[in-house]
């Protein structure tokens, strides 16, 4: 009896957990920041899965394409170890709990409920185990629902992750600076304003401010989100959010833009920083992004210089270092932390092609 009861216990707590784990990765629009929240199945498989990704990936040299299909592929991959997770602990949990209970003519052993259990979850039915009594009746029609519900769950969750993907990756393909080599902040500027229009950069920014926007209630409501990569290496999404930042500080320092859209930028993406490093030690990266006064001086000195030749009306320049410094030491740290951790190439790089500009009669 003691050891009937003892099944049915720990039965229930296998299904339980794995049921209410699949709704709140699945269904639960709201994240947790609760450290509860890491102990999680799915959440514990998904930290040890991608330690062991990254160690590997770490062994490979970063020019060899097989590093970053690894990265790729570990995203939609640890979906079907999730779902293989979901069922397991399920179909055992079912299978303790008709061992203990029994009443299933043809299940003489806890293997043979388990299998009994999978029989009725996948909702097959062979016919060589039946139940017999109302208990076991009643319980392998809930098991089969819960059997229903997890494939219609996981099914429907699909085209809103892939959804999801595609809106933050296809807006990437526009970041160009006409160059087709490594984008730098300043040179993104000068392309997105040639003739130094502060409305023009404020143009730009109302868009990518929503960008940013929608990926932090995207990857808030569906973190897994955060381990799809981008699908092409030189334009990953990470790194796009970090340059875009340094953009919009250096739009900061321009009269007619410091008020605009690069300014809600910056909040979004805060926001998106903060909750992508959630009790994440950003100490070592803090010490590594902090700049000596000098250091400081030099490059504002040269980056203001730049952005003066290039036709814009900047604000005065110690202002624009005291509070440039404030604002990159705001997602300064927690970039360099992602970058390091996600294995995310250091610089983006516009899309290569052949188009030039039609000659004109002030540019030869």
């Amino acid at each position: 009896m003691i050891a009937n009861i003892v099944l049915v216990v720990v039965g229930a707590v296998l299904v339980l957990v794995a049921f209410t784990d699949l709704v709140n990765t699945l269904v639960t629009t709201s994240s947790s920041t609760s450290r509860f929240a890491d102990r999680w199945p799915s959440r514990v498989v998904a930290k040890i899965g991608f330690r062991l990704v990254r160690a590997m990936a770490e062994r490979i040299p970063q020019d060899r394409p097989i590093r970053e299909r690894l990265l790729a592929t570990y995203g939609p991959f640890l979906l079907l170890v999730l779902l293989t997770l979901w069922v397991s602990l399920q179909v055992v949990g079912f299978g303790m709990i008709w061992a203990g209970v029994g009443g299933v003519k043809g299940v003489d052993s806890v293997l043979s409920s388990i299998y009994y259990s999978g029989v009725s979850f996948f909702t097959i039915g062979f016919g060589d185990a039946v139940p017999v009594e109302f208990v076991s009746r009643f319980g392998v029609l809930v098991e089969g629902f819960a059997g229903v519900v997890t494939t219609a769950l996981v099914i429907g969750y699909l085209p809103t992750l892939y959804g999801a993907y595609s809106d933050r990756e296809q807006i990437l393909m526009t970041i160009d600076d006409g160059s087709g080599d490594r984008i730098t902040p300043t040179s993104l500027m000068k392309a997105w304003a040639p003739d130094g229009d502060p409305a023009k950069l404020d143009a730009r920014f109302a868009e990518w401010a929503r960008w940013a926007a929608a990926v932090a209630e995207t990857h808030g409501s569906a973190p897994m989100l955060r381990l799809f990569r981008s699908h092409d290496r030189r334009q990953n999404w990470i790194t796009a959010l970090g340059l875009l930042s340094d953009v919009a500080v250096r739009s900061q320092m321009v009269v007619g833009a410091s008020n605009g859209s690069s300014y809600w930028f910056l909040r979004r993406a805060e926001t998106l920083f903060r909750q992508m490093t959630v009790r994440a030690d950003l100490g070592p990266w803090r010490a590594e992004t902090r700049l000596t006064p000098v250091e400081r001086d030099l490059m504002f000195r040269e980056l203001y210089d730049e952005l003066e030749q290039h036709g814009f009306e900047l604000l005065p320049y110690d202002l624009c270092v005291e509070e440039g410094t404030k604002l990159r030491a705001m997602y300064a740290p927690s970039m360099e932390f992602l970058i390091d951790t996600m294995l995310c190439p250091r610089g983006f790089w516009a899309p290569q092609s052949m188009v030039q500009p039609m000659p004109s009669p002030d540019r030869p």
